[in-house]
């Protein structure tokens, strides 16, 4: 009897499936909630666009898992599922390294943003990681599983990370 390793499980993809879709459903709820009740399409704009490409994410790590994906590109998953893990990511770890600078006193807080250490900068690091960084690292595992399971080359990860980050970049430019 031999038992599957750990990066070929396929529940990593499930799981960010349900995490993002859930996040989708109660975003998109929210958006309709405030349109019903007198705020602007437009003023929801960035939670909707938020909610589009997460639903991206969600078919691409169902296309991961699922039969119907084999018809996509393999370079292509491999690809969008390290882009995806970037993208969620990339906020989460840098404030937890900036939090833990201030924590050693290696840098002093500058009480806004990544560095604000008052309550409500913890709560909002947990909610990150929440929102952001638990779904990023079932990304993450989903995509080293899928690439246990699928010869795909090695440079497509690069170009998968690189290009959710500059993604996140331009999104970041595009909202700010």
């Amino acid at each position: 009897m031999t038992s599957p390793q750990a990066p070929t499980r396929r529940w990593p993809a499930l799981a960010a499936a349900a995490y993002i879709g859930l996040f989708c459903l109660i975003a998109g709820t929210t958006v309709l909630w405030n349109v019903a009740h007198g705020t602007s399409w437009n003023d929801n704009g960035v939670v909707i666009l938020a909610v589009c490409l997460r639903m991206l994410t969600v078919a691409l790590a169902l296309a991961s898992v699922q039969a119907w994906g084999k018809r996509i590109p393999s370079w292509i998953v491999l690809a969008g599922l390290w882009g995806a893990a970037a993208v969620q990511l990339v906020y989460p770890v840098a404030e937890t390294v900036v939090k833990g600078l201030i924590l050693t006193g290696a840098m002093h807080p500058l009480d806004k943003g990544i560095s604000n250490m008052s309550p409500e900068g913890w709560f909002n690091f947990g909610a990150m990681w929440a929102i952001w960084g638990v779904p990023g690292v079932l990304f993450l595992l989903a995509a080293l599983s899928y690439r246990a399971r699928t010869p795909v080359r090695a440079w497509w990860i690069l170009l998968g990370v690189i290009g959710g980050t500059a993604l996140l970049g331009g999104l970041g430019i595009l909202i700010g």
